[in-house]
């Protein structure tokens, strides 16, 4: 079985782009979102998807597991994959994600399997049930400048369809917050790990200097740096799972990622939290949490 190799982040942290990119390198297989650790038996994950309208399961599991186990990610074979995950209910959630790292070390004889689900960020129990279950599993933590977090998830939350104005303006109220809580999250979880058991990684700095990072990365791994298979990693749309799939399954990454996957490169620019606390978004902010805010965005190289 391959070696886990799992992206930590938030949501909205580039993970789409990123975790791909790495996945593109040829001794890594690079899943989409798998979601399992999220719960702890099989039946309660995919009742945890139904609560979220995704009515057969994970979609990037049910990709995942057509594509190496039926042969494609058609809608034939993502329900054979629906069917194979009802029949195994009660099954922990560790075993299933070991199924599939299996069937890609089969067919690939790829040393490790990437994965990221961003939702972990949010549930420390969860992370805490990853680092039980693979204890020598390695981990990339990429950050984003919380500003630019922010902004990119009230424009997410503003394409909900299925959410009212209230619901959204109550949820672009509280986005900000989901940056020092996540990035507090997976601080706490990085450093209770074995030296060398982790990495970070800006999102910024894989757009404006992917080629340094992606060789950063994979020299971290003791996997090829060599030319060609740094360049592999610039191409996050060779990946199968850079594309929409069936009605049934579509994504397993972000929906405007798998619309156009090309890596564009480019010097984002950063936001400022300065600047950020004039707004009236940040003046809700007491200084206290201000602070806090701050520190944390200096730790990670943020200001």
């Amino acid at each position: 079985m391959g070696r886990l190799l799992m992206v930590l982040c938030p949501p909205r942290s580039f993970s789409s782009l990123v975790s791909t990119m790495i996945g593109q390198h040829p001794q890594i297989y690079g899943f989409p979102e798998l979601h399992f650790m999220v719960r702890e038996t099989v039946g309660q994950v995919l009742e945890w998807e139904r609560r979220r309208d995704k009515y057969l399961g994970p979609p990037g599991y049910l990709r995942a597991l057509g594509e190496l186990k039926y042969g494609g990610q058609g809608a034939e074979e993502v329900m054979m994959a629906a069917n194979w995950l009802e029949e195994r209910q009660g099954w922990k959630s560790k075993r299933v994600m070991d199924y599939l790292f299996d069937l890609a070390t089969e067919v690939t004889g790829a040393p490790y399997c990437l994965e990221k689900t961003p939702t972990l960020a949010f549930l420390p129990v969860a992370l805490e049930r990853v680092r039980r279950s693979w204890p020598d599993a390695l981990y990339i933590h990429v950050t984003r400048h919380p500003v630019n977090l922010k902004k990119s998830m009230d424009e997410y939350i503003d394409y909900q369809p299925r959410l009212s104005e209230e619901q959204k303006q109550m949820r672009r109220g509280a986005s900000m917050m989901a940056w020092p809580v996540t990035q507090r999250n997976l601080l706490d979880f990085c450093q209770a790990l074995a030296p060398g058991q982790y990495i970070r990684i800006r999102g910024e700095d894989v757009l404006s200097d992917a080629e340094n990072v992606m060789r950063q990365v994979a020299e971290w791994l003791d996997i090829r740096t060599d030319d060609e298979a740094i360049q592999a990693m610039l191409r996050p749309e060779d990946s199968s799972y850079a594309t929409i799939g069936p009605p049934t399954a579509p994504f397993g990454n972000d929906p405007k990622f798998c619309a156009s996957p090309a890596f564009r490169p480019g010097k984002p620019r950063l936001g400022n939290m300065d600047a950020y606390f004039e707004t009236e978004d940040g003046q809700r902010f007491d200084e206290g949490r201000k602070a806090y805010l701050r520190q944390l965005a200096n730790c990670l190289g943020y200001r």
